[in-house]
């Protein structure tokens, strides 16, 4: 028998079920991604409420700091320890212990990083090499962002005048354009680890919504207010949940 080539019609055809199956492939695969990190957050979200209910019932329902700093300069976040060595180095090559942070020992290793920042391709920008939580602190509870007991004290819970409306974590990122890799002209995405009345680092990267964990131990969504979407990188729907200066959801 004669080899013959696709006729143009045959080549026509081949190449629109290609393309069909390929969107629909890609389609299933956009699903599965939003799926996974939204059970990724989820479990991250319940995990650290949890370890959060023992910590303050081991602790006088006092707050963790957001930082503190020891006198050989190793910092100590709210996520985990940091070598003095390790937060002068490089970014996305910097190392912490999530092990020796204020909620080590309540917080299971179930903890693992969001896929959606490693989704986010050349976009994402990380901090450490050892895995991004994805997760943010309401700085308002911890000492603002940096522990000094003599200007700004840990609140405590039941200082707290609607614990179910005030937001102790959410899902956190900001938009980096002044530490390379990033720049003005090439804006990335990274992860971050708190919120104050100020700061836009809340990470609506839940079908446009944030997901949340209330002082009282219950989770939901909030969606952004729009008049703080980051318009550097409007794609990446990083926002807050309520104007600038403003506590809402914070105290």
């Amino acid at each position: 028998m004669k080899n013959r080539g696709f006729s143009l019609i045959e080549l026509t055809v081949v190449t629109g079920i290609v393309l069909t199956l390929g969107a629909c492939l890609t389609g299933a695969g956009w699903r599965v991604y939003q799926n996974s990190s939204l059970a990724v957050s989820a479990n991250n979200i319940r995990q650290l409420a949890a370890g959060a209910a023992a910590y303050l019932g081991d602790n006088n329902y006092i707050f963790w700091p957001y930082k503190s700093v020891d006198p050989e300069r190793n910092a100590t976040w709210w996520f985990g320890f940091e070598t003095f060595a390790s937060t002068k180095a490089a970014e996305g090559l910097r190392s912490f212990d999530p092990a020796k942070g204020p909620l080590g020992e309540y917080v299971p290793k179930s903890i693992r990083p969001d896929p959606s920042f490693a989704l986010a391709g050349k976009t994402f920008k990380p901090k450490y090499r050892n895995g991004y939580l994805g997760i943010g602190y309401n700085v308002l509870l911890g000492g603002k962002w940096f522990l000094d007991e003599t200007r700004v004290p840990l609140r405590r819970y039941w200082e707290l005048s609607n614990p179910a409306e005030v937001v102790v974590f959410f899902t956190s990122a900001q938009v980096n354009n002044f530490q390379p890799p990033a720049s003005r002209k090439n804006p990335l995405l990274e992860e971050f680890y708190g919120m104050d009345e100020s700061e836009v680092t809340a990470h609506f990267r839940h079908r446009g919504f944030a997901m949340v964990a209330y002082a009282n131990g219950a989770a939901g969504f909030l969606p952004m207010d729009e008049s703080t979407r980051d318009t550097r990188m409007p794609q990446a729907n990083v926002g807050r949940f309520a104007p600038r200066n403003s506590k809402k959801y914070l105290e």
